[in-house]
């Protein structure tokens, strides 16, 4: 592999790591990006990366959990493979968007179980209420981007 793609490769490791992933699940994800087969195999993965079973397995399971990455399988062969998502983006933001509901739910949860009412009391409330309306502006911008995107 050229020095471009292995500096690539790097590149995705550290941005994924500023966005709370794994250094090793960026890495992963760039070299599933620069890579020109439609599906790699576990094994294509680990070597690429030069990283351990363990390693590989975890961020995997990490990125199909997050549904970055689909595991695909091939007629007549027993392994899986693995490839960038093919869910439409608007897809994929409604389902993090869940994700934000249920985060503002366990906030006000939280926040009910609470004695009284200080700094924390108000932080719960406010990001709660910050989550249920991002959720609501990020569902009508989805809308309007598959709107255009249709044309």
């Amino acid at each position: 592999m050229d020095n471009n793609k292995l500096n690539f490769i790097e590149e995705s490791g550290l941005f994924f790591e500023k966005l709370g992933l794994t250094r090793m699940a960026g890495r992963a994800m760039g070299f599933l990006m620069i890579c020109d087969r439609d599906a790699v195999s576990f094994d294509d993965i680990q070597q690429a990366l030069g990283a351990s079973k363990g390693s590989i397995s975890g961020t995997m399971k990490m990125l199909l959990h997050s549904g970055l990455v689909d595991a695909v399988s091939l007629p007549g062969d027993r392994k899986t493979y693995y490839r960038i998502s093919r869910k439409r983006v608007g897809e994929m933001l409604r389902s993090r968007m869940k994700l934000f509901e249920a985060f503002s739910e366990l906030l006000l949860k939280g926040n009910s179980l609470k004695e009284k009412t200080d700094e924390t009391t108000e932080w719960l409330d406010e990001t709660a209420r910050f989550y249920s309306w991002i959720q609501t502006e990020i569902g009508e911008l989805i809308d309007k981007w598959e709107e255009k995107n249709q044309r």
